[in-house]
């Protein structure tokens, strides 16, 4: 049954010579270099995963097939390293044979089609609110959300169990087909929690300034690497994200060194996957960075392409030109990825200007055909959030295409004829 849901945007086709229709090479250069579209889909938690195993189901498969297009990037819905790093009942992971072999069933799907797709690695730290029995919460330091367990602060034993649960979670990635592995850095999970001192007080190694903050995330990037090599890993981060009490005062004083020592350690590094600077959660924002700092990503996106803003007086002050950027180039690899407020009505402007492949979720859910109808110009169907994370295929695999919408009315349209 396909679902009814209301068209909008009725758009015109983009530009012939816009950016947005033009591919961007991932690993330039490499045996590993792959042409990818500009519209990526996001990496979508939706709890239908299986009960007990949280292996992926055969309406996963289902679901990422539709949702696959030739040279498109899909990130899949964050995936847990090891049984440890969970606390969500009908999440997937990325740690048993049976999951193993459902990941294999859908990246054979997306490879189907020509798409290629990067498992997300998903650990919760104090995100973890108690939900699955026997899965103790741990974080860097025992810092409680609202609401959530109170975490055990993770020894130094704890951290090298973690960082060694990535390395299998990789090689997990690889048997299963995987074209790569994308770190989950951001949103208040684990390595996020690491990175800013909000929720890191350590005093030990992997405590105190930028360097020690980012040490686990390094080691990590690390083992991923030791996998896949440094042209098929990305890593998300989000510097403005204030869900589940992050944010920096300054999140420039922590990211901008971040990333530099990312380019300089991994200057074959795939992807660096930002959040952009919105409120995506729809909670009031009660958290702010210090006074007179713009939030932006442009910043970054010039260490990335190895532009010097030193003769600005701060970050905030280039950022405040607007500045456009060019492709990857063979020296300057590492591509830009960008999530959050991006939609057919602004995603051409945003890629012009950038050259960031757009990372697109919540549209991407109601239009498993996004890029077509974004890159044609059709109508976009919204998104009906009551079905996010309710189980089963409604709202999950029933969303039609343009053809087969199209299809439907031609039909209606003649059952109704005199």
């Amino acid at each position: 049954m396909v679902a009814t849901v209301d068209a909008v945007n009725q758009r015109s086709s983009p530009r012939p010579d816009s950016r947005l229709l033009k591919t961007v090479k991932l690993g330039a250069g490499s045996q590993y270099e792959k042409e990818i579209h500009r519209i990526a889909m996001a990496p979508l938690t939706r709890f239908r995963n299986t009960p007990g195993t949280q292996a992926p189901t055969d309406l996963s498969v289902t679901y990422y097939q539709q949702r696959a297009s030739p040279k498109g990037l899909i990130v899949n819905e964050a995936t847990f390293v090891s049984a440890e790093a969970g606390g969500y009942p009908t999440a997937p992971g990325i740690h048993s044979e049976e999951q193993i072999a459902g990941w294999k069933k859908v990246t054979d799907a997306v490879h189907s089609k020509n798409g290629y797709i990067y498992l997300q690695a998903w650990a919760l730290g104090r995100a973890n609110a108690g939900q699955q029995e026997g899965v103790e919460t741990v974080a860097p330091s025992a810092i409680g959300l609202k609401d959530h367990p109170v975490p055990r602060e993770m020894t130094t034993e704890d951290i090298d169990n973690f960082v060694k649960a990535y390395g299998v979670a990789a090689a997990n990635a690889k048997k299963a087909g995987f074209d790569g592995v994308e770190l989950h850095g951001a949103n208040g999970y684990l390595v996020n929690q690491f990175l800013e001192s909000v929720s890191n007080k350590r005093t030990d190694a992997y405590g105190g300034d930028w360097q020690g903050r980012s040490k686990f995330l390094f080691r990590v990037l690390d083992e991923l690497i030791n996998v896949f090599g440094q042209e098929r890993i990305g890593v998300r981060l989000s510097p403005w994200g204030r869900f589940q009490d992050q944010l920096e005062e300054d999140p420039y004083a922590t990211y901008i060194p971040v990333v530099q020592e990312i380019v300089k350690r991994y200057p074959k590094f795939g992807y660096i996957h930002f959040v952009e600077p919105r409120n995506w959660t729809g909670i009031p924002e009660t958290r702010f960075p210090k006074e007179g700092i713009v939030e932006s990503n442009d910043p970054f996106r010039a260490i990335i392409r190895g532009i010097d803003i030193s003769s600005y007086s701060s970050p905030s002050d280039y950022a405040k030109t607007n500045p456009s950027f060019e492709d990857p180039t063979p020296e300057h690899p590492t591509v830009v990825i960008s999530a959050a407020g991006h939609d057919a009505d602004n995603v051409e402007e945003f890629v012009e200007r950038t050259g960031d492949i757009a990372c697109i979720g919540r549209y991407y859910i109601s239009n498993p055909d996004l890029p077509e109808r974004i890159f044609k110009g059709y109508p976009v169907r919204k998104y009906d959030r009551s079905t996010f994370y309710s189980p089963g295929p409604v709202g999950y695999i029933d969303q039609p295409t343009w053809e087969e919408e199209s299809r439907a009315k031609h039909v209606e349209n003649v059952a109704v004829q005199p």
